[in-house]
C-alpha cells in the first residue's frame, strides 16, 4: 500500500518529540541523535540513496520508544521494503561507515533487488 509522502528537506525543523535514546549532552550531536547535525546529513545520505535506487522513503517513528525510522518502499515492486532504525546507536554507526557505494551494495544486496548480486 503506497503511502502519501511529503518532500523531505534537510535539516529538517526540530519537533518536540522525545528522543529514543536520550541525548548525551544539552542538545543533540552524536549521528543517533536526532536533528544533531551528524544525523541530519546522514538521514540525506539515506534518503537520496534510496531515491536513486527506486525507493520511496518515509520518515516516522519520532517519539516513539524504538525511535525514528526510514520505511521506503521499492516503486517497481511494492513487496520489496527496505525499513531502517536511525536513532539506534549501533545501527546509526553501521550506516555511517558504509561508504556511498557500500550503502548502494548493501541496500540492493540486503533488500534482493533486481540485477543486484553478491559483491
Amino acid at each position: 500500500m503506497r503511502r502519501a509522502t511529503m518532500e523531505l528537506k534537510f535539516p529538517r525543523e526540530r519537533d518536540d518529540e522525545p528522543f529514543a535514546w536520550g541525548l548525551s549532552g544539552a542538545e543533540p550531536t552524536k549521528i543517533w541523535e536526532r536533528f544533531s547535525p551528524a544525523y541530519e546529513a546522514q538521514l540525506e545520505r539515506l534518503v537520496i540513496v534510496l531515491r536513486e535506487l527506486g525507493f520511496d522513503p518515509y520518515v516516522g517513528g519520532a517519539g516513539s520508544e524504538d525511535g525514528e525510522y526510514v520505511r521506503a518502499e521499492y516503486k517497481a515492486n511494492d513487496r520489496i521494503v527496505f525499513f531502517q532504525h536511525l536513532e539506534d546507536p549501533t545501527e546509526a554507526k553501521f550506516i555511517k561507515g558504509l561508504s556511498r557505494d557500500g550503502l548502494r551494495r548493501w541496500i540492493s544486496e540486503t533488500w534482493a533487488l533486481p540485477g543486484a548480486g553478491p559483491g
